[in-house]
């Protein structure tokens, strides 16, 4: 909710205008014995009182968001003075130019508005400015522009399939490693040697071995281990499906944006692993600050979505690339407009990763596209096209969140992994 403000009042000169009028009127009336021509004074001297008559306090504006599923409701109440008459309301829903509505209110006046929830994250959602008059019209008092800012939480999505690195932690975990310890997957019979523990002996084994008196035989079991994963967020692109306004990207105007579709998936990709008792780290590309260190649990959950719904796009920004654990699976969630982000993705390729590109960028629309527009926006998608198969060419798991068939192209990539 946004903070009232109070302004001082300022007066037309109309009041003072009409009560100069009606003392020249008595006065010449009274000069000249004429009553009649007084008597004219009377009622403009009467007006002019009124006009000159100061509403006691100031008026006062505020602003009240309420977040629904999918709108949001502003309720905008405009407290007036004592003797105000009239209230002018300017209001700019996001970043769109104003409307003007007039209400004549007693002491108060509220007005209501539902607006479609557009985007997520952090924006402005109105902007309320307006005059109060009183007197006639010969008071008017102005108050400051408030602004209205929330922040939406990203969708909540989930995920079926989710990839292990090429090599797990040595940490225990619920994912089945290729080396011997205490998990649940059965491994193989071997003859007891020392160091194996007495729990693990197969005495139906034992018993049909050919030399049981002598030899001992064990069930080996596939140790447990878990997964590290890094979410990395590249949050210099905002653009939206509508092709013309990338340049201008107006909030109400450019549609689904690239960040309406990276919000949700980090939080989704997070919530995989985390929920399978694997370790997640978050980075942002884009703000070196806005991360979180890799840890698990419910806890760490909440803490990545709430940077990710401070997430705001940082057009020029440079970036630093972020530590990464021993052999991670990353997932780098990107528009890939630009090669230095691609580039980044082989790098960690080549150090061993497993990498994941999740591309955000929207399906998009040409409407009210000239034939520059158009032509700019071919040659941009045929670089980007080359950008992500050259990604795949190097191992990289290329995936589109906005396709539905995401999480089957996930259990395909890590079936290829399981042959390997």
């Amino acid at each position: 909710m946004s903070t009232p403000t109070a302004q001082r009042w300022h007066r037309r000169g109309g009041g003072a205008a009409l009560g100069m009028l009606a003392l020249v009127i008595l006065g010449v009336g009274l000069g000249f014995g004429r009553a009649d021509v007084a008597l004219l004074g009377l009622p403009l001297a009467a007006t002019a009182a009124v006009a000159l008559r100061r509403p006691v306090g100031g008026a006062s504006a505020a602003i009240t968001l309420t977040a629904e599923d999918d709108a949001i409701v502003a309720e905008v109440r405009i407290d007036g003075a004592t003797g105000t008459e009239l209230v002018v309301v300017q209001a700019a829903a996001y970043e769109e130019p104003p409307t003007t509505v007039v209400v004549s209110p007693r002491r108060a006046a509220a007005l209501t508005a539902r607006l479609p929830l557009l985007h997520g994250g952090p924006q402005e959602v109105l902007r309320v400015g307006g005059q109060v008059v009183a007197a006639g019209g010969d008071l008017v008092q102005h108050l400051d522009p408030r602004i209205a800012r929330t922040t939406i939480a990203p969708a909540r999505e989930r995920m079926t399939s989710l990839l292990l690195p090429h090599r797990l932690t040595n940490r225990p975990g619920g994912h089945a490693a290729r080396r011997l310890g205490d998990g649940l997957d059965f491994r193989d019979l071997a003859p007891f040697t020392p160091g194996d523990r007495l729990r693990r002996i197969d005495w139906r084994a034992t018993a049909r071995s050919p030399r049981p008196e002598s030899e001992l035989i064990v069930r080996r079991m596939d140790a447990t281990a878990e997964a590290a994963a890094v979410v990395v967020l590249d949050s210099r692109d905002d653009v939206g499906s509508v092709v013309v306004e990338w340049g201008s990207n107006r909030p109400a105007r450019k549609g689904v944006s690239s960040l309406d579709l990276a919000r949700p998936a980090v939080v989704a990709i997070a919530a995989t692993y985390l929920d399978a008792g694997d370790r997640v780290a978050f980075h942002d590309l884009m703000s070196a600050g806005a991360g979180t260190r890799s840890g698990g649990g419910r806890r760490k959950l909440e803490q990545i979505r709430a940077v990710v719904n401070r997430t705001v796009p940082r057009a020029g920004a440079s970036f630093r690339a972020p530590v990464l654990p021993t052999a991670a699976v990353v997932y780098l969630v990107s528009t890939f407009l630009d090669e230095d982000v691609a580039a980044l993705a082989v790098l960690w390729r080549s150090a061993g990763h497993r990498v994941v590109a999740v591309d955000v960028l929207p399906e998009p629309s040409l409407d009210g596209a000239d034939e520059a527009h158009r032509l700019a926006h071919r040659v941009l998608q045929l670089e980007r096209d080359d950008r992500l198969d050259r990604l795949r060419r190097v191992g990289v798991t290329v995936v589109a969140w906005r396709d539905a068939d995401r999480d089957l192209l996930l259990r395909q990539a890590e079936r290829y992994r399981g042959r390997r």
